[in-house]
């Protein structure tokens, strides 16, 4: 069984990037969503040898949801993210929106992944 993943900003580079990147290295989802503004529904994104179509981030319920990475800008981090986290969702945002909050630990992988070991307060990890 694999993780239930969503990437907000999908239709944009960064998001379909992380698409891309999904796919190539096999991560372990069961599920993939696309997400973004209403204007972008029904979009499609390139998803491995597929596609995926686009959704609304401002209809989806998250609640099924178990890692959301998040490429939308800085204002929809600051308002999605925290509703997010609390639908249980961890949220990876790489805007600069909580890259200077205390309760929110900012990871480079290859730099501070132990950084994580302090645990994740808001549920969101903020990444350059």
């Amino acid at each position: 069984m694999g993780y239930k993943v969503a990437v907000v900003g999908a239709t944009g580079n960064v998001g379909r990037e992380m698409l891309s990147v999904l796919a190539e290295r096999a991560f372990p989802a069961e599920r993939v969503e696309a997400l973004a503004s209403t204007a972008s529904i029904g979009t499609e994104v390139s998803f491995g040898e597929g596609v995926v179509k686009v959704g609304a981030l401002d209809y989806f319920d998250f609640r099924d949801t178990d890692i959301v990475l998040m490429s939308a800008g800085g204002a929809v981090a600051k308002q999605w993210a925290p509703k997010i986290a609390r639908e249980g969702a961890l949220v990876i945002d790489n805007s600069s929106a909580w890259r200077m909050d205390r309760d929110v630990p900012l990871i480079v992988p290859e730099v501070n992944a132990a950084a994580l070991d302090n645990g994740i307060k808001k549920g969101i990890i903020a990444n350059p």
